[in-house]
C-alpha cells in the first residue's frame, strides 16, 4: 500500500509541475512577443489549453488507477475475511466434502446427498449467510459487481444456498429473514444467464423437478443434478409462488 500511495503522490506531483511549467512557459511568451501580431498570441492560447487538457487527463487517469487499485484491494480484504473465518471454512468444507463423497457423518448411507447427516449450529449458518447478505449490500451500493466476483465467490455462495442442510436449517423455515439471499440468488443468477453460463430453460426445469421433490416427499430427489450447485435446489422452488414474489418483488 505504501508504493501504491507514494505512486500517487509522485503522479499528482508531476501533474502540478507540468501545469506550472505550461503557465510559465506560455507568461513568458506572452510578454516576449506582447507587441508581437495575433498568431502568436493564438499559438500560446492553444499551448495553454493543451497543457489544462493534460492537467486534467492526468488527474483523470490517476483517479480511475486509483479506484481499480482501492476496489482490488477491498475484495482481496473480502476475501480473506471469509477464508480466515473458520466458522465459514468450516461449513464450506463439510458441504463439499458431502458433495464429493467424502463425508465422514453419512458414510451408512454412501453418503447420499439427500439424507446426509451433517449439522451445523444454526449460529454458524446465519453467520455465513451473513456474509452473502453484505456481499449483496456492497453490490446494490455499486461498491462491487458480479462480473468482479463471480469467479471468486460464486460457488461458494450457491453451494450454501442450494444445499439441502442451509435450505431445511433456515432459508425454508425463515424465507422472509434471508430476503437479500433471496434477492442475491435471483439477480445472481440472472446475470450468470444474461452471460451465457446457464440457461432460463435450465433453471425452469431445475425449479420444476426440485419443487416436484419436495412435494413428492423426497421421491423425485434423485432427478435432481445435485452436482450442479448452481441449479439443483433454486430457491424459487423452495417457497410458494406468491411468497417469492413477495420476497423479491418479481
Amino acid at each position: 500500500m505504501k508504493s501504491i500511495n507514494k505512486r500517487k503522490t509522485m503522479v499528482l506531483v508531476l501533474a502540478v509541475l507540468f501545469l506550472i511549467l505550461i503557465t510559465t512557459i506560455s507568461t513568458f511568451l506572452r510578454d516576449y512577443f506582447f507587441n508581437s501580431y495575433d498568431g502568436v498570441s493564438l499559438w500560446i492560447t492553444l499551448l495553454e489549453v493543451l497543457g489544462v487538457l493534460g492537467t486534467i487527463i492526468i488527474a483523470i487517469m490517476q483517479l480511475r488507477d486509483s479506484k481499480e487499485i482501492s476496489r482490488a484491494t477491498f475484495i482481496v480484504e473480502l476475501n480473506r475475511t471469509f477464508v480466515e473465518n473458520p466458522d465459514y471454512t468450516e461449513i464450506y468444507n463439510a458441504l463439499q466434502n458431502c458433495l464429493d463423497k467424502k463425508c465422514t457423518l453419512c458414510e451408512n448411507s454412501g453418503c447420499d446427498v439427500t439424507h446426509c447427516e451433517i449439522h451445523f449450529e444454526k449460529s454458524k449458518i446465519s453467520n455465513y449467510l451473513t456474509f452473502f447478505e453484505t456481499i449483496y449490500i456492497l453490490y446494490k451500493k455499486e461498491v462491487i459487481s458480479f462480473d468482479i466476483i463471480d469467479d471468486l465467490f460464486a460457488y461458494r455462495f450457491f453451494l450454501a444456498v442450494h444445499s439441502r442442510l442451509i435450505q431445511q436449517e433456515k432459508l425454508i423455515p425463515q424465507p422472509e429473514n434471508f430476503k437479500n439471499i433471496f434477492l442475491l440468488e435471483k439477480e445472481w443468477l440472472d446475470y450468470r444467464i444474461k452471460h451465457g453460463k446457464h440457461t432460463q430453460a435450465e433453471l425452469d426445469g431445475a425449479c420444476e423437478k426440485y419443487r416436484k421433490a419436495l412435494e413428492t416427499d423426497g421421491e423425485a430427489l434423485n432427478e435432481v443434478e445435485w452436482e450442479n450447485v448452481y441449479m439443483a435446489r433454486p430457491l424459487k422452488a423452495i417457497v410458494s409462488e406468491e411468497k417469492y414474489k413477495k420476497i423479491t418483488g418479481k
